[in-house]
């Protein structure tokens, strides 16, 4: 099936706080749909950059569901759990890093909240560029993974040897936080390993260069319009030409 963009008016789109329960613990998500969605349309899952689900991630969402997609943001922190301060939220990020399985556990058990019969794709923002990376290299079902300046080193010990999900990389060509061999060896694992794989570079830009707010400073990330632009239009055709 191949997905048209539609130019849906905001009475056209809702979208809505979610809550959800992964044992005992609570959860607060966001999702937004189209009024014409269709049980197997396709699902696109936003993971959160390292401060949690905020305007950010919901405005992803909105901009998913005016383009015809079903979305939803995957709390991975939990509810309340949303740091303000580089500190906390290297504190609260790095548990994931360091147990790379509940992470891979958090996004699964998200991506039942809004299920469907047809396609399932991630998009992930930072932090969550790293997570959406894991998952497409322990091939847990999905059709394909877009990265928007994630982390490229692997979470897991070993390198993929087959990667099934379609793979979209976009990164800053000056984001300081990842190191040129980073970036070689993923480079290196995904065309060796992927179904599909593309790497597209913004040049001048560094960490961030789609989150308008964080919150507060972070050096070397920093906002740019025109690669936000870019590669929201990369986004879009990776969507289009596999859903």
């Amino acid at each position: 099936m191949t997905t048209t963009l539609l130019a849906l008016t905001f009475a056209d789109v809702l979208g809505k706080n979610i809550e959800y329960k992964i044992g005992n613990e609570t959860f607060v998500g966001y999702g937004a749909r189209p009024k014409i969605a269709k049980a197997n349309a396709p699902v696109v899952y936003v993971i959160q950059d390292w401060n949690g689900v905020d305007a950010h991630e919901e405005e992803v969402v909105e901009k998913l569901a005016h383009q015809g997609f079903a979305a939803f943001a995957i709390d991975i922190y939990g509810k309340g759990v949303r740091p303000k301060s580089v500190e906390t939220c290297s504190a609260e990020s790095g548990k994931y890093y360091k147990d790379p399985n509940l992470y891979m556990k958090r996004i699964q058990e998200g991506m039942k909240v809004m299920p469907t019969k047809g396609k399932k794709f991630l998009a992930g923002y930072c932090f969550g560029g790293s997570g959406v990376l894991e998952f497409a290299r322990r091939n847990l079902g999905v059709t394909g993974v877009a990265s928007f300046h994630g982390g490229l080193a692997r979470l897991s010990k070993d390198p993929a040897k087959k990667i099934s999900a379609k793979v979209l990389i976009m990164h800053g060509a000056d984001d300081p936080f990842v190191s040129k061999e980073d970036l070689q060896a993923c480079t290196n694992e995904m065309k060796a390993a992927a179904k599909s794989f593309k790497l597209v570079q913004y040049p001048g830009c560094v960490h961030a260069f789609t989150v308008k707010d964080m919150g507060f400073k972070v050096k070397g990330a920093e906002y740019n319009a025109k690669a936000d632009n870019d590669s929201w239009v990369e986004f879009m055709k990776f969507l289009m030409a596999n859903s």
